[in-house]
């Protein structure tokens, strides 16, 4: 994952994706997107595209991170203080990867 903000488009090649939060799915499927209407993890949502984008590629490289792995990866700021939620909802975006239920 890396910040559009500071990545010109130009910069990429041809062989590297542009996936923004509208492709991550189309009618909100993705672990993730499900963690984060259940948990009701955004507080006011300014941050919560960046972080949902963020706690995909960490998951897609780390199918069962740790709080400290979440911890390291997410470094996107949250100014209302939705952390707890974040790791809480990433946990269960594990859960219904491996097709648990709470």
């Amino acid at each position: 994952a890396v910040r559009a903000c500071v990545v010109p488009v130009g910069s990429l090649t041809e062989a590297q994706n542009i996936v923004t939060i509208e492709g991550l799915s189309a009618d909100g499927s993705h672990p993730v997107q499900q963690a984060w209407i259940e948990h009701q993890v955004a507080q006011c949502g300014y941050c919560q595209p960046g972080i949902i984008m963020t706690a995909a590629a960490l998951l897609k490289d780390n199918p069962n991170p740790s709080d400290a792995d979440i911890d390291a990866k997410v470094t996107n700021i949250c100014r209302c203080g939705t952390f707890n939620r974040v790791r809480r909802g990433i946990h269960r975006a594990v859960e219904i990867e491996k097709g648990g239920r709470s």
